[in-house]
């Protein structure tokens, strides 16, 4: 950092050099400019010295120069200023900073009494200037820690005044100390009329115990709104002693919808990730993304196991949306009993078994985002029209609520039941087919992209290699023609299902016939003598997996009850579990 950046302090200590020895003070910079100067040289500050000045061999040897008689010095032969100069003597000194030297100063004598002077107190003078080159150094690093912390003050500031949540620094006896902008925005203040004042006087409903550092849910009325705080207490310790507090604030949604951009990241969706070539994928990904951009109802309709849910979110990250969460929420596999409390929360003592500060549902974690709902065709008829009025109104009212919460997401519903049959037997609203039924989507069947199972296969084998540490370098020309010929009524799961079953099971470099799941090599070899292919229900066939995987550990690691204990670890299951189904697949 260059010497101006303190001229004033430079000057102050060329003046007090001059004062002390009677001589005239010249101090440079690195780039050889005059910072400060006392006597005939004052009017030349900020001018550069002269060129090939014997300053310069100061800052090439980085130590002091003492030059008698200038014009006969050879040292100055090569100044630009030799035949003008007026100095009978000058004394150089370096300030050195790190290993750096930063500047000089110079020491000028223009008559006897002043050369003779320097001559004789030449090794105080060093001492001396040696002092004042620290006191310039200790100056400049000063300057540095305050612009370094000012910049670090502006900084924190600036990180501060852009968190999505509000904050509020107050002492242990909650005096204000400081805000964000946050804070300006949701109770319409200005910092300059609530520093410091107490957080009880200016903002009596945030008046929260400050030892209390759960989070806290607060009620307050806005700008004659009501809205919903999540308050959190932080201590500031400073050597095991409280100093101060941190309130952070957040709105109740956006606290949620904070949330869920953290754990969202692992889920993010893009069509590209959906593998496929086949025209019929292809076409579907088309129309899905077209239709993205739009807040209009999707409804995803396909068999079990294609992908549904995957396109959800394929079409929510590709929204206007995707900055908020997708709240995804199966409807089969919830209770009747609790998925009403489930999508619309519900307030504290609601019912017996109910939490005291009362939960958030599905609809207000998905505020601002998108509410998924898979197997909606699963959805109890009594919720069906509670359901309808949310959709219609654009809010609802927890359970135990007294209310209305305003809502806004966009809908993707998913089912693969027969929607249209249900309706005709009364077993799902008419009126709430046609709310969802805005913008349908099929997913095809993999039986109907045969072009993709070779793609998809693939990619598989590779995800559970790298999962299972397994070197298999492919599936032999039977595998694969096996694969496109087998009509797969679990579609896509049922795929990823057998490949990853074989890549527990196969301990060579490639996956062939004799390795494929009995059910499978039964239906394409139309072998089965017990049962008709056609029979075979997706229970039945995975049974059939789970005793191949089950027979192949068998085998491998053998029948002790040590042996048992070690498959039981691998597989992820009770001991009890596997004596049950050891017991079930007769493979005692």
């Amino acid at each position: 950092m260059s010497l101006y950046k303190i001229q004033n302090s430079v000057q102050e200590v060329a003046e007090a050099i001059s004062a002390v020895l009677n001589v005239d003070v010249t101090i440079i910079d690195e780039n050889l400019y005059r910072v400060a100067a006392t006597g005939k040289y004052k009017l030349f500050i900020g001018e550069k010295i002269p060129t090939n000045c014997s300053y310069e061999l100061i800052f090439k040897n980085q130590k002091p120069e003492f030059i008698q008689a200038p014009k006969d010095n050879k040292v100055c032969q090569v100044c630009s200023r030799k035949d003008k100069c007026m100095e009978l003597a000058t004394l150089g000194y370096p300030i050195i900073k790190g290993e750096k030297c930063i500047g000089v100063i110079g020491l000028n004598a223009f008559n006897e009494e002043q050369k003779n002077n320097m001559m004789e107190k030449y090794n105080l003078l060093l001492v001396f200037l040696s002092k004042l080159s620290d006191l310039l150094i200790g100056n400049l690093n000063y300057y540095e820690t305050i612009a370094e912390l000012t910049i670090k003050s502006e900084e924190t500031e600036k990180i501060i005044d852009g968190l999505e949540n509000g904050i509020i620094g107050v002492d242990n006896k909650g005096k204000i100390k400081f805000i964000n902008s946050k804070i300006e925005s949701f109770f319409g203040i200005s910092k300059e009329n609530i520093i410091d004042k107490y957080v009880k006087d200016v903002l009596p409903e945030l008046d929260v115990d400050l030892n209390n550092y759960n989070p806290q849910e607060k009620k307050l009325k806005i700008f004659n709104k009501k809205l919903s705080f999540i308050i959190r207490s932080i201590p500031v310790v400073v050597e095991n002693k409280k100093v101060s507090n941190i309130l952070e604030i957040n709105k109740t949604t956006d606290m949620v919808r904070n949330a869920y951009k953290i754990v969202g990241v692992q889920n993010n969706i893009k069509f590209e990730d959906i593998i496929g070539n086949s025209e019929e994928i292809i076409k579907v990904k088309k129309i899905a993304n077209q239709v993205a951009q739009s807040d209009s109802t999707v409804f995803l309709r396909g068999e079990s196991g294609t992908g549904k849910e995957l396109f959800a979110r394929a079409i929510h990250y590709a929204s206007l949306r995707k900055h908020a969460p997708i709240i995804p929420i199966n409807c089969a596999s919830i209770p009747d009993n609790l998925l009403e409390s489930e999508l619309f929360g519900y307030e504290g003592g609601a019912f017996t078994g109910a939490r005291k500060e009362g939960q958030m549902g599905k609809f207000e974690l998905a505020n601002g985002g998108t509410l998924f709902l898979d197997e909606i065709g699963d959805l109890p008829i009594h919720l069906q029209p509670k359901l309808l009025r949310v959709l219609q109104e654009q809010s609802f009212m927890r359970i135990g609520g007294k209310d209305m919460i305003s809502i806004n997401f966009r809908l993707i519903a998913a089912t693969n039941r027969n929607l249209e049959k249900m309706v005709e037997e009364g077993k799902f609203r008419e009126d709430l087919y046609y709310r969802l039924n805005i913008i349908p989507i099929h997913i095809p069947p993999l039986r109907d992209r045969k072009k993709d199972i070779l793609i998809l296969s693939k990619f598989m084998l590779r995800k559970y290699c790298i999962r299972l540490e397994k070197d298999i370098k492919g599936f032999s020309s039977e595998v694969n023609r096996a694969f496109v010929e087998y009509n797969w009524p679990g579609n896509i799961r049922e795929l990823e299902n057998v490949v990853e079953y074989l890549v527990n099971i196969v301990n060579e470099d490639i996956i062939n016939f004799k390795d494929l799941p009995i059910v499978m090599k039964e239906l394409l070899n139309r072998e089965a003598k017990d049962v008709s292919p056609k029979t075979l229900t997706l229970k039945s066939r995975v049974e059939s997996y789970e005793k191949d995987i089950i027979g192949s550990m068998l085998r491998k690691y053998g029948t002790s009850t040590k042996a048992k204990k070690q498959i039981s670890n691998i597989l992820d299951i009770d001991l009890a579990t596997l004596y049950r189904k050891l017991s079930k697949y007769n493979l005692q």
